[in-house]
């Protein structure tokens, strides 16, 4: 079968060589980063806007996300108070208005060697792990990205390193039209354990987010992410973020998607060394007219490699959710397992949700399964709660809560408080 034509919409033109030039200068790069980026424009500039038969745009359209505004300009950003919540961490990240604003590490952090800087101010032997989890190549959003990034933050835990406490990651969206590109580097060492929380906030009409994160594990390292989005109505926003895996390490990601008026998710992890273990937790709500569209990737390229992926998605209003996700056992990676389950709940006629699970099995000694589901609330079960005296948004609020309770259940306790706090909150704002 002929492969689908990419739409007759070249990208040469999107992003100059000038503006890029001048964002490379204006974060006094060095210049290896200068000509990653030049690397990165000319990829983009062989590319065309996919074709929407192409699975991966079949409900959004890609054209939402070319840049509406010049990328190199400085939007105004709302740069809100502290939200730590009491929480304690290992230090906290402010990303506004296209750069670092603010960087706290504890005393902790401190001592065992965090290292978290400027992504702009990266040394020669950092900029060479530049794309090599995300590349240019991987899509015109990565390789825009790529070309154009700003407002980056490099995190390296040096091997043996064990952070008993999360660092948290805030990258508040302009509050004005205008395009942000942050980009994340997570390199965790031999043996080092972790959690980092990437939130983004804030927003407003006409502002659109295309972000890139690419976390390394090194053997043995253990690493939690949590990637959660909570922007304001009106953003466009897509989010790619994928992981590395060496042997015998450990990659846990909770994804969670609150906000936007369209946003777009991207995420996975690239089994490459015996006895890697992924698992990925999302969880997604939608209400009045917002899209919602992930895709996930687990990709086993060693033996005895282990994945797991549960994704819920519920959605209210005429809110639309789109779910892909692929599983793919390369030739050699005998004695895998492999796990992805997505489930959908529609708490209204009007609301919509697609999910197409995808397995490319290219080894027989292997365990995969996959399930999906998208159902209407169960009428008997609002019911039988209405029945008992709760009232029917309490009741709705009930079966939500018993939705997502096995998907939350397994994560860790912290990460798993977290996103229940959001999810409540959420609830009770529809």
């Amino acid at each position: 079968m002929a492969s689908l034509p990419d739409r007759q919409l070249p990208l040469r033109g999107v992003l100059s060589a000038q503006q890029v030039a001048a964002l490379s200068t204006a974060a006094a790069e060095v210049d290896a980063l200068r000509q990653w980026r030049r690397a990165a424009l000319a990829t983009l500039e062989e590319m065309s806007l996919p074709h929407r038969a192409r699975h991966l745009w079949r409900y959004t359209d890609p054209a939402r996300f070319l840049p509406v505004a010049e990328v190199a300009a400085v939007a105004p950003t709302a740069v809100t108070g502290d939200t730590r919540d009491g929480e304690e961490l290992a230090g906290e990240v402010l990303v506004a208005a296209g750069q670092v604003q603010r960087v706290t590490l504890g005393k902790e952090a401190r001592a065992k060697g965090l290292s978290v800087v400027n992504l702009h101010a990266a040394p020669a032997e950092v900029i060479a792990s530049l794309g090599t989890v995300v590349g240019a190549s991987h899509g015109f959003v990565e390789a825009l990205n790529a070309a154009a990034w700003r407002g980056g933050v490099l995190v390296r835990v040096p091997a043996g390193v064990a952070l008993e406490h999360p660092l948290r990651l805030r990258f508040l969206a302009p509050a004005a039209r205008a395009v942000a590109l942050p980009r994340v580097l997570v390199l965790a060492g031999r043996n080092a354990r972790c959690e980092v929380i990437e939130g983004h906030g804030g927003g407003g009409e006409g502002v659109q987010v295309l972000g890139v994160t690419e976390i390394l594990l090194e053997e043995g390292a253990e690493v939690r992410y949590d990637l959660v989005q909570r922007w304001e109505p009106g953003v466009v926003g897509h989010l790619t973020a994928y992981a590395h895996l060496a042997a015998h390490s450990r990659f846990t990601m909770a994804t969670a998607a609150f906000g936007g008026t369209l946003a777009k998710t991207d995420v996975g992890a690239t089994l490459a060394g015996e006895g890697a273990e992924s698992e990925i937790v999302g969880v997604a709500m939608g209400a009045g007219t917002q899209q919602l569209d992930h895709h996930t990737e687990h990709r086993h390229l060693a033996s005895r490699t282990r994945s797991n992926l549960d994704v819920k998605v519920v959605v209210t209003g005429a809110a639309r959710s789109a779910y892909t996700g692929l599983i793919r056992i390369a030739p050699p990676a005998a004695g895998c397992e492999a796990y992805q389950e997505n489930r959908n709940l529609l708490l209204s006629p009007d609301a919509r949700a697609e999910s197409i699970p995808e397995l490319e099995i290219l080894n027989e000694d292997v365990r995969c399964t996959h399930g999906a589901t998208v159902a209407p609330l169960d009428p008997e079960q609002l019911f039988y709660l209405s029945s008992r005296g709760l009232p029917r948004n309490q009741a709705q609020r009930l079966i939500v809560y018993g939705f997502l309770d096995q998907t939350l259940a397994r994560l860790p306790q912290s990460t798993r408080e977290r996103l229940e706090a959001l999810v409540a909150a959420r609830l009770h704002t529809d």
